[in-house]
């Protein structure tokens, strides 16, 4: 797949806002919208530029800003953003590191349309860069990597906007315990979603929540250490309807004298996390999770109760509405393919499934799923990065699993060509494939697996045969690629990564550490193909003996 001609318009239309007449009164709202994005996306906001870019994309029409990653964007690009009076609904700003308080104030000021707010990675906002906001239509906020966020403009923002349902807040190290019992003050029965990634939450502030959010359905307490059993069911008790909770982490309900706060859990859950819990009771894991009829998603990665026995138990009374089951982990040393037997016995409706790292698995107890075409097109997503895991199996995977959008197989020595070919031939939602250290692939193959897939995110890292024709086929035919990791990939030029770079249409993370590039390597233009490729890896023949070669 190249470009649609609908991109091809609009990257024209970017680079040329300069010279298209009346292009502000004839260009629809919505390609404005996502002129900016793209302008942003390949940092061409610079001040030479930035004039026409006022002129022609910034009018008061504007309803959904989403900036990112661009050094370009800074206070003066959204001073004059907020000067055409725009009544925006959706605004991210997403590492835009040159974004201080008074930028952040002027874009949000007047904003009363405004629904969600995402404010991430942006070292230099503080919590005076809130204080603008008084928006009652907000609804959802997300904050990521704001180091210099405090409980106070956490706090002021949920008391100014008080229609907030969903609160979201990582990796801000400023913030303190308090802010769980201010924002449940604030926003009360309101809230619906809560997580503050607080390192250090303790009983106290599971009873603040108990008391004023009623009707919170989703909370995230990873890595809670100090939360213990009489916290935990005065919080079941006044958060009735809890339907998504995770426990990861939560160390203090290993011991035997806090486990039993499982028995309490909830019977309207849908979605449990208990990974890293190091739980040896079997009886009360098992029990526990054999009350909650309604799971559809469960996550139990390195939790030490989990054995083939303990699974088959837990299975036989949720397995039918699982949709979503992680059992992987390096930790969890007693699960084996009779194990996994219960799974094909007892979850008809998984739609993704994570066994990655277990180190005892092969997975032909599992064939049965894959063989069977209902329960094999259910898949959306497969982690099964298990170094011992049968290619048969990973063959029944490529062949059968067709609304299959993403695969993780890193590690897997005996992957060979053969695997993506079968995947591109038939898995046409492919979006993400995970293949570090699978060292037969070549690029041949991976060649074919993007002209076939709408290939989004890609894991090639470890695999040192492949060259810069892979990375080419990329740029020619996946523009819309998002993400790529190219460690040691040593025949891999800087030079194309950066090309691939270019031809994308949004912005390109890719990771692409090497030693020393390989000496004499030469991009080159082929005339008569129009696609760049190294020359220093032409035969001298051009009667290539692949050509017959279907999948070359």
């Amino acid at each position: 797949m190249v470009k649609e001609l609908g991109d091809i318009c609009l990257g024209f239309i970017q680079n040329n806002l300069s010279s298209i007449p009346q292009l502000c009164s004839n260009l629809p709202t919505l390609y404005k919208e996502r002129l900016l994005e793209r302008l942003a996306y390949h940092d061409m906001l610079h001040k030479d530029y930035l004039p026409h870019v006022s002129y022609n994309l910034m009018c008061s029409a504007l309803r959904h800003i989403k900036l990112y990653k661009c050094h370009q964007v800074d206070d003066h690009f959204l001073t004059l953003l907020a000067a055409s009076k725009c009544e925006i609904e959706v605004l991210v700003i997403h590492g835009c590191t040159a974004v201080t308080d008074a930028g952040v104030k002027e874009i949000t000021a007047g904003q009363e349309k405004l629904c969600v707010l995402e404010l991430k990675k942006l070292p230099r906002l503080t919590s005076l860069g809130l204080a603008a906001i008084h928006s009652p239509a907000l609804w959802k906020v997300e904050m990521k990597k704001c180091p210099l966020i405090t409980c106070e403009g956490v706090t002021a923002l949920a008391n100014e906007c008080q229609g907030i349902k969903v609160l979201r807040i990582a990796h801000c190290p400023t913030l303190e315990r308090r802010t769980y019992g201010c924002v449940a003050a604030a926003l009360g029965d309101v809230l619906e979603e809560l997580d503050l990634g607080i390192p250090g939450v303790t009983d106290e502030e599971l009873v603040q929540l108990s008391r004023h959010c009623s009707n919170l359905k989703k909370l995230n307490l990873t890595g809670a250490k100090a939360v213990g059993k009489e916290a935990l069911i005065k919080l079941f008790q006044g958060c009735t309807r809890l339907q998504s909770l995770d426990l990861s982490y939560c160390s203090r309900l290993a011991k035997n004298s806090e486990c039993q706060a499982l028995w309490t859990l909830p019977q309207t859950l849908k979605e449990l996390s208990l990974c890293g819990i190091q739980l040896e009771d079997q009886q009360v894991f098992v029990e526990a999770l054999q009350r909650l009829r309604s799971l559809t998603s469960l996550r139990l990665c390195g939790v030490s109760a989990l054995n083939d026995t303990t699974l088959r138990k837990i299975l036989e009374h949720v397995g039918s509405n699982l949709e979503t089951l992680d059992i992987s982990g390096g930790f969890t040393k007693t699960l084996t393919d009779e194990g996994l037997r219960a799974i094909t016995k007892h979850c008809r409706q998984l739609q993704e499934m994570c066994l990655s790292l277990l180190t005892q698995v092969t997975g032909v107890t599992l064939s049965p799923i894959f063989q069977d075409p209902k329960r094999a097109n259910n898949f959306r997503k497969l982690y099964l990065s298990c170094r011992e895991l049968d290619v048969s199996v990973l063959s029944q995977v490529s062949l059968c699993c067709h609304e299959l959008t993403l695969l993780e197989i890193s590690g897997i020595t005996a992957a060979t060509d053969d695997l993506l070919f079968q995947l591109a031939d038939n898995c046409p939602k492919l979006t993400h494939l995970g293949i570090k250290g699978c060292r037969q692939i070549t690029d041949r193959a991976v060649c074919e697996l993007v002209r076939q897939c709408p290939i989004k995110s890609l894991v090639l890292s470890g695999i040192h045969g492949l060259t810069d024709k892979c990375i080419f086929a990329l740029a020619n035919s996946r523009p819309e690629l998002e993400e790529i990791y190219l460690n040691g990939c040593a025949q891999i030029t800087p030079a194309a990564v950066r090309y691939l770079c270019d031809c994308c249409i949004t912005r390109l993370f890719a990771n692409h550490a090497i030693p020393n590039a390989v000496p004499n390597q030469l991009m080159a233009k082929n005339l008569d193909t129009g696609e760049f490729c190294r020359a220093d890896l032409m035969p001298v023949n051009m009667n290539n003996s692949d050509a017959t070669d279907p999948h070359s």
